[in-house]
């Protein structure tokens, strides 16, 4: 026992020190001094568990050095580095820093290079105070040992672990249980500020590894889905054929309406043809779960019927829950006769699209590796998404489920994005709204003409389409909703109306069948996908089928601490919940009497296979040097692919799907055989996909 007093005495200034990084994750998480004091005196428990969890890691760390000072600054730091970035983000997208952020780095950093005054004058004062207390606690008093021997490093390191684990696991005593501390996962915001940054952390991690639900079994979900009823299909009358539509779903990037601001004055409609589609048809908004980014998510839900809401706010389902086939709308769509192809103006690996899009069933993929490079402003054109969503229609014989998303109007929405804006907005607030307004203006303009396009073309063609098209989210437009609230389309962050002002996005539906059809929607983006199966008169599964009937109730599902004044009764959505949980983390008991499997075995990237059929060799002399033009002609040659000569990549140009030249010169001109194949790599120079080799001999030259 004297033992292990005599080790703990000296840590004891740890709990002083601790205090100072607890207390700068907060300024810095919150953005500002004076929430961080109300904080720690009206949260003093929460406070104290706060610097509970950054002793223990400081014990760890110095038990695994040995040395205090160090473990000190780089557990602090890491923290504090933590809480300035979970401050950034909040500030952009709403949502502070989470563990999970963590599995979606690469996806995140398109958006590093727009950010913009991280190092402010109140950083860097904060950073600064933070510097200074520490170092004079650290060096200029005596409290500290600087070394620690390495027989009492075990001592530590056990200290440290138990504290960590009382904390992770409330155990022995539920103290957190006691005090009604609890992570609220479905309002980070929340969530953060009640638990402060460190203990939140911690509960989201306990969190996100924990995925048991009691009361779930075979039964549980058979009785939930026999107790849905099969909806009808119709099929037209007597005189009518059975149709089978073109079903197009389009999630254009950061789409919204500025024109609802009422402070805001436009030179002229950004979006037209939009405004005209939901005079005429059928049209309304989706509540999303998502403010700023996170498009995945909106994905998901439309796909899979699977709702956001089940899941801890901030995640992201296509990276950290999808681990099999998910029964989805392509592969309810490809059961009866479709080609479903996914496209998407970026990359195959951006939030695991390529396996993902595989897993829900899809046919074909189309990522930005397979594009043509037709840019609008720093990201793909959406008329180049037109383009290819009528080439994979045109392609197949019968009918298409394409689901598509667009990236020209993707944040960030500061002047100067694209090479010439056409619009002008006119009101009473600052030039930096007005900026970001008419950024925003050029960018929806994009999006409403791509809209148009496939509206014309289909109703020209004559074929029988379906397409929806709406926004992922509001745009981004400055840090903590400036330009909103500059504008006064909020008061601010606690606008009664916030919840619907900030997360309804536009919808329209248009077809070119049943022009009787005229429906004003307001909807989840999960309901989406029911309302689709209905409109073109296919089947749907038991998931569908449920969610069709629940939506007649519910038609929005919002967090969860917006149901009571929605009317939502949190019991009637548990077998909504049940059905979630079995898809994503049980044994997909549904599942067990599909006869066709989810993920189609011939799933590719691309709009085919790349194959070539010849490769034609031309020998130029000029001015006394040779080269060689190769002409290479096949079949599903991307725009982006090159060819290799004897492994090796050369310049290549592309004309068009069947054909591309290479030139050869230096010191691969050599007489011999030469194998020509096409390949195709992503921006991690991963071989995406490749072609046949064709071999050619050259002889001397």
């Amino acid at each position: 026992m004297e033992r292990l007093l005599f080790v703990i005495r000296p840590r004891l200034p740890l709990l002083l020190l601790a205090l100072i990084p607890v207390l700068i994750m907060e300024i810095l998480s919150r953005g500002n001094y004076t929430e961080m004091m109300t904080w720690s005196f009206k949260h003093v428990l929460e406070l104290l568990f706060n610097e509970w969890i950054v002793v223990s890691l400081v014990l760890l760390f110095v038990a695994i050095i040995g040395r205090t000072r160090i473990a000190y600054w780089v557990i602090a730091g890491f923290l504090v580095i933590l809480a300035l970035i979970s401050g950034v983000k909040l500030k952009i997208l709403g949502v502070p820093l989470t563990p999970w952020d963590l599995v979606v780095a690469g996806e995140a950093s398109d958006m590093v290079k727009y950010l913009s005054n991280i190092l402010t004058f109140n950083v860097l004062s904060v950073i600064l105070l933070f510097l200074v207390g520490s170092y004079f606690i650290l060096y200029r008093t005596t409290m500290f040992i600087k070394k620690v021997a390495l027989k009492e490093r075990a001592i530590l390191a056990g200290i440290g672990l138990v504290m960590f684990l009382a904390v992770y696991t409330d155990l022995p005593l539920p103290v957190q249980k006691w005090c009604g501390i609890e992570a609220a996962v479905w309002n980070q915001v929340q969530n953060t500020k009640t638990n402060g940054y460190a203990l939140a952390t911690v509960l989201n991690t306990k969190a996100m590894f924990s995925d048991h639900r009691e009361g779930y079994d075979d039964k549980a979900v058979e009785a939930i889905v026999n107790a849905s009823p099969t909806p009808p299909v119709k099929a037209g009358d007597a005189n009518t054929k059975p149709i089978k539509p073109n079903v197009i779903v389009i999630l254009s990037e950061a789409f919204w309406d500025p024109t609802i601001i009422p402070g805001a004055k436009f030179d002229r409609d950004p979006i037209p043809f939009f405004h005209k589609l939901q005079r005429s048809g059928t049209s309304g908004t989706m509540l999303s779960p998502q403010y700023g980014g996170g498009t995945a998510n909106v994905e998901f839900e439309v796909l899979t019927g699977n709702s956001m809401r089940f899941l801890p706010q901030g995640s992201i389902a296509y990276n950290q829950y999808i681990s099999n086939e998910v029964d989805s709308l392509a592969s309810i769509y490809a059961r009866q006769g479709y080609t479903s192809t996914a496209i998407s103006p970026f990359y195959n690996w951006y939030f695991n699209s390529n396996k993902i899009y595989q897993d829900f069933g899809f046919s074909k993929y189309i990522p930005i590796e397979y594009f043509k490079p037709t840019y609008s402003g720093p990201y793909i054109a959406d008329s180049e998404v037109a383009a290819n969503i009528i080439h994979a229609t045109e392609q197949s014989a019968g009918s298409d489920f394409v689901f598509a998303n667009t990236m020209e109007n993707h944040f960030h929405f500061y002047p100067g994005k694209f090479p010439k804006n056409e619009f002008n907005v006119t009101g009473n607030f600052s030039a930096s709204s007005v900026g970001m307004l008419e950024t925003l203006a050029q960018g929806i303009n994009g999006s409403d003409k791509m809209l148009q396009e496939l509206v014309e073309y289909y109703e020209k063609k004559g074929e029988p389409t379906i397409i929806a098209f709406w926004g992922d989210h509001l745009p981004a437009l400055g840090d903590d909703y400036a330009t909103y609230i500059d504008t006064k389309y909020i008061s601010g962050k606690d606008d009664p109306d916030f919840l619907k002002k900030m997360y309804s996005v536009p919808l329209v539906v248009w077809n070119n069948f049943d022009n009787e059809r005229k429906d004003n929607l307001n909807i989840s983006p999960s309901f989406l996908g029911p309302y689709l199966i209905e409109l073109s008169r296919q089947q749907g599964n038991y998931y569908t089928n449920f969610l069709t009937e629940l939506a007649k109730k519910y038609p929005v599902i919002p967090p969860k601490d917006h149901f009571a004044e929605m009317n939502i009764k949190e019991d009637d959505l548990k077998n909504y919940e049940t059905l979630q949980y079995d898809i994503l983390f049980g044994d997909r008991h549904a599942y067990k009497n599909y006869l066709t499997p989810i993920i189609d075995p011939k799933y590719m990237l691309g709009f085919g296979p790349i194959s070539l059929d010849k490769v034609e060799a031309d020998s130029q002399d000029i001015s006394g040097r040779t080269s060689v033009t190769l002409t290479v002609s096949g079949n599903n040659l991307p725009p982006l692919g090159y060819v290799m000569l004897n492994g090796k990549a050369i310049p290549t140009t592309w004309k068009d799907e069947h054909t591309v030249t290479a030139f050869v010169d230096g010191p691969l001109l050599k007489t011999g055989l030469w194998d020509i194949q096409l390949q195709v790599k992503d921006s991690k120079e991963t071989i995406v996909g490749k072609s046949n080799s064709v071999s050619i001999d050259i002889g001397g030259r």
